[in-house]
């Protein structure tokens, strides 16, 4: 099968760094920065509260840099916490006041480089949501983010383990103690990592009482059972693992991994249960495995799930019947897609491959700014222009006009194509109106 000229296209576009990337990008335009955050119930010191730990990451393309004292590029952000109970009333507001020095140019345009913040807060136990948002300072343009949080103390019960928390390095001192942790933020994994690392606490009530200042005894001990369990999205569970650990306190820090080897690409569910004496407490969390290196972790969670990145294929497969690879077992399916981009791999000498880095930032891009009430961006017809061909070099819209419906009409200069897009539903859903006229150059482009 001879791959399309505009796969190849493409493969220019990365391997030239061309302008056409920041060409149409609604995210510097009309939108604030894209971030993630993540957020774990854990003990607090206060008996009568719980603690939350929130983590925020932001890739260093997401914020606009201005030049500083000569030589240097400096971004300025800041990011405003507040936390709602769950009556919506005004808990807690935090600010934060960020700054990013460097003298690289190539790292303000990064999507791989981050600045991680922490916050830490001291609540009531009750049902919380906290509404994040940072503000670029260069453009006062600003992202937000939402997350519901039930708080527990952990003190009620004779045993109890904090929520997950997935960490892209677990620190230990020789005694293997943990005395570090980097949180992982995207709860997300790729092949640049051997073991995947999710840290908890484990709470033992039996130790919460104080000691008298003068009771010399031994401290008592106590062995916790530690079992969990991967189950993939279909709810089979295709890990187990157990372990023991030694506590002589409360708050106890532990940690398991799971094994690369043992999973595939795509979307799991971590069950984590401590026991002791006929008591338990579990905990759960949802993480990914993304397809490769290739797969930013800015980006959104557009391609770590394997069957929608082979339905994701459709724009640029001929002769390839996707719905039979489908039903393919995840083995299978986990084979053709690595030879698949294999064979259009630009540097095969590399890890990374630049071709499907670009195609799926394209579809992780159409999907953030093209979707519609019921399509993803990537199946609708704007979003599949984008991946095809990029941004346009010129758009103009026409939202309100009265006496038509919505439509846009996207200039290609160099390839002499017109494209009118009109949303006839009235969802914001534009339909190719000229459809005929892009297949027939994609055809005689093949």
């Amino acid at each position: 099968m001879k791959f399309c000229r505009f796969v190849l296209v493409i493969a220019f576009v990365v391997l030239s760094n061309t302008r056409l990337q920041a060409q149409m990008d609604p995210g510097r335009t009309s939108g604030g920065p894209f971030f993630f955050v993540d957020a774990a119930n854990v003990a607090s010191k206060e008996i009568s509260k719980g603690r939350i730990e929130v983590f925020v990451k932001v890739a260093f393309s997401e914020l606009l840099f201005a030049k500083f004292q000569s030589t240097l590029f400096r971004s300025q952000y800041e990011i405003t916490y507040l936390l709602y109970d769950k009556k919506n009333n005004l808990i807690q507001r935090e600010i934060q006041d960020k700054e990013i020095i460097t003298d690289k140019y190539s790292d303000t345009e990064s999507d791989l480089r981050f600045h991680f913040s922490r916050l830490t807060l001291n609540v009531e136990p009750g049902d919380y949501t906290l509404t994040t948002t940072i503000t670029d300072k260069e453009t006062q343009k600003f992202g937000q983010r939402k997350l519901s949080i039930p708080v527990k103390t952990f003190r009620e019960k004779p045993i109890g383990i904090s929520d997950l928390i997935f960490a892209d390095r677990i620190q230990k001192d020789s005694l293997l103690d943990i005395v570090n942790i980097v949180p992982n933020v995207f709860k997300s994994f790729d092949n640049e990592f051997k073991r995947y690392h999710v840290y908890f606490e484990i709470y033992d009530s039996k130790f919460s009482a104080k000691r008298d200042s003068s009771d010399t005894s031994p401290v008592g001990k106590e062995t916790i059972k530690i079992k969990f369990k991967v189950l993939d999205k279909n709810q089979n569970v295709i890990v187990t693992d157990s372990t023991e650990q030694v506590v002589s306190q409360f708050q106890t820090f532990s940690s398991v991994e799971i094994e690369k080897k043992d999973i595939s690409y795509g979307k799991y569910i971590l069950d984590v249960t401590v026991s002791r004496s006929g008591h338990r407490a579990s905990s759960k969390a949802i993480f990914d495995v993304r397809l490769s290196t290739f797969t930013s972790p800015s980006m959104a969670s557009t391609a770590f799930d394997l069957d929608i990145a082979i339905k994701q294929l459709r724009h640029i497969t001929r002769n390839i019947n996707i719905g039979k690879i489908l039903k393919g077992t995840q083995a299978e399916k986990a084979k053709f897609f690595e030879e698949f981009w294999k064979t259009k791999d630009p540097t095969p000498e590399t890890e990374r491959n630049e071709l499907m880095e670009e195609y799926y930032r394209r579809i992780d891009y159409a999907n953030r700014y093209f979707s519609s009430g019921y399509r993803e961006g990537w199946d609708t017809d704007r979003g599949m222009v984008f991946v095809v061909m990029n941004g346009p070099d010129d758009i103009e819209r026409h939202p309100y006009d009265s006496d038509a419906k919505p439509y846009e009409i996207w200039y290609f200069y160099e390839a002499n194509l017109k494209l009118v897009f009109v949303d006839f539903s009235g969802v914001g859903d534009y339909e190719l109106y000229n459809r005929q006229e892009f297949e027939s150059y994609i055809l005689l482009h093949r």
